[in-house]
């Protein structure tokens, strides 16, 4: 059917034509029976119009009934419909299915030589380059987004109604990683170490960030507990080991942490560490980043403030340019943070369009004052929820002890378990430091040193050195030549740390693993195995991760 002129778009005189038209000829179209042709003469001459046009019109007021049907047709053909020759429409057709619709991604200009040679080849007069354009743009936008830039892409032309829906603050979380477009430079020598991992959790109601965690590892199991941890617990130690004193009232446990697919998020750890205090899982559909939307949204608004910090690596190759990003490098982890702390105190006042130009802060405020209350933490917990989601294993607790990654550790409560028979015992280990695990005892998890005690050590530091014994063949090395050899490893690393990035990175991560520890994790002679978190600040320090 021709495609009539929008209402909106039809001049005074052509609507009042209408609508006269359809008041004389409606009654005639909507007759059951065939109309008389009297009828028809009688309408047509008070309308001033032939009878065969009075007969054109009541047809399509018999298809609608509305003035709009009898509005006039635009001038050209009709839209959809071609004038050139059907053999030529065809082979368009089949280069644009075969060639551009595809994900080599060819530009139109190739397109259109590949069509005018294929029509010269069969004789036919070829198209012109605006006709191929046109029936470029009449392909569906979603087929040719998801043909040539993949199903992310087409997700922007996909019909998406509803969405993630909360109606109170920690319903839903939103977990993400992401690698920082920013280059960063060691403590020591203010060289580049590479960039940094960024884990963020957000509240869907409110907006609000509830958690985060920075390091130069890679996402890990680790940096997803340490970023919960922080999330669960109240900041207000947090921002006091930094010197601030904004408002950050997000704490307690959610209904449902939401995450993406990835390996750290579905391992035992978490996954059991979540079970522990009731907070459910939510994976979103394979391919399917609209799910995430949120989180991605909050990760581009800081990674867009990024791209001003000098060493920035910007989104990509072409944005970078000429920009050397190495050389410009000046800001270290322990500034990285800060600056990720100051972008969320801003971030959480700022009005946000998704509630509906609420600031997150005033959302969750509004939240608490018509009676919101968190699912909140005891301070004492905070080694407790930490051990909830450290990576576990069982050993056998022999007459030696628990033997552990090549490692032996003893504690005196082992001594009447041996003698009773005792099998497998369960522990918990942090990559960060092997110095020590925790073991689950007749009374509760206890710390268990190594035999010979050491100072504090990373399990990447550790396999290092026993890939090097490997190397050397060295079958009868024994836990002390471990030890050596990790600290000569670590010598090693401290000369090449000037020449190497990846030294520099290594030294850099153990450094601050070892300074975190000695000073979140009190020795167990002085301090009680639950960690007062308002006095110690553990989330602050605890910043290093190590691969595992």
């Amino acid at each position: 059917m021709a495609q009539r002129i929008e209402r909106s778009e039809a001049s005074d005189a052509e609507w009042e034509t209408a609508v006269r038209q359809a008041e004389v000829l409606a009654p005639l179209a909507q007759k059951p029976k065939k109309k008389k042709r009297a009828d028809v003469d009688r309408a047509a001459l008070s309308l001033g119009i032939s009878t065969a046009n009075a007969y054109r019109l009541i047809k399509l007021l018999d298809q609608d009934p509305r003035p709009t049907a009898l509005l006039p047709h635009p001038p050209g053909p009709d839209a959809g419909k071609g004038l050139l020759d059907p053999r030529v429409e065809a082979v368009i057709s089949e280069v644009l299915e075969r060639s551009y619709c595809s994900s080599q991604k060819p530009k139109e200009s190739v397109v259109v030589t590949e069509i005018r040679g294929k029509c010269r080849e069969q004789g036919l007069i070829p198209p012109g380059r605006k006709a191929v354009h046109t029936r470029i743009q009449a392909i569906d936008l979603f087929t040719r987004l998801r043909s040539r830039e993949g199903e992310n892409a087409a997700e922007r032309a996909a019909p998406r109604p509803g969405g993630m829906e909360a109606t109170a603050p920690n319903q839903i979380w939103l977990i993400d990683h992401t690698l920082a477009d920013l280059i960063l430079v060691d403590r020591r020598y203010r060289l580049p170490i590479g960039r940094p991992t960024i884990t963020l959790i957000i509240d869907a109601y409110t907006r609000m960030c509830v958690g985060y965690y920075v390091s130069l590892g890679a996402p890990s199991i680790i940096q997803t507990a340490m970023a919960l941890l922080r999330a669960f617990m109240p900041k207000e130690a947090l921002l006091e080991s930094i010197d601030h004193n904004w408002h950050w009232p997000c704490h307690g446990f959610p209904e449902t942490l939401h995450s993406d697919n990835g390996i750290d998020f579905k391992s035992l750890a978490i996954r059991r560490g979540l079970d522990t205090y009731g907070v459910a899982q939510d994976f979103r559909p394979v391919r399917q980043p609209r799910y995430g939307a949120l989180i991605e949204r909050f990760i581009g608004t800081l990674m867009g403030e990024l791209h001003l910090v000098p060493g920035t690596t910007f989104s990509n190759v072409q944005q970078r340019g000429d920009y050397d990003s190495d050389r410009r490098a000046v800001m270290t982890l322990d500034a990285f943070e800060t600056w990720v702390l100051l972008q969320i105190s801003r971030y959480h006042r700022s009005p946000h369009r998704g509630i509906d130009g609420f600031t997150p802060q005033s959302r969750w405020q509004e939240a608490v004052e018509n009676g919101f209350i968190p699912r909140a933490v005891p301070p004492s917990y905070a080694e407790d929820v930490l051990l909830a989601f450290l990576p576990s294993a069982k050993r056998q607790l022999s007459r030696t002890g628990i033997h552990f990654k090549r490692l032996r550790y003893w504690a005196p409560w082992f001594g009447p378990l041996i003698r009773k028979g005792a099998g497998s015992v369960e522990i918990r280990f942090d990559p960060r430091d092997m110095s020590f695990i925790w073991a689950l005892g007749p009374t509760g998890w206890e710390r268990v040193h190594l035999y010979r005690r050491q100072a504090p050590f990373t399990l990447a530091e550790h396999e290092l050195a026993s890939a090097q014994l490997r190397a050397n063949a060295a079958a009868s090395a024994n836990e002390d030549d471990i030890h050596y050899l990790r600290r000569q490893t670590r010598e090693v690393i401290d000369e090449e740390a000037k020449a190497t990035r990846r030294a520099r990175r290594r030294s850099e991560s153990t450094e601050r693993s070892i300074a975190a520890k000695a000073s979140v994790f009190r020795s167990v002679e002085t301090s009680p195995l639950a960690l007062d978190f308002t006095s110690s600040p553990l989330p602050s320090q605890m910043r290093e991760v190590e691969e595992w």
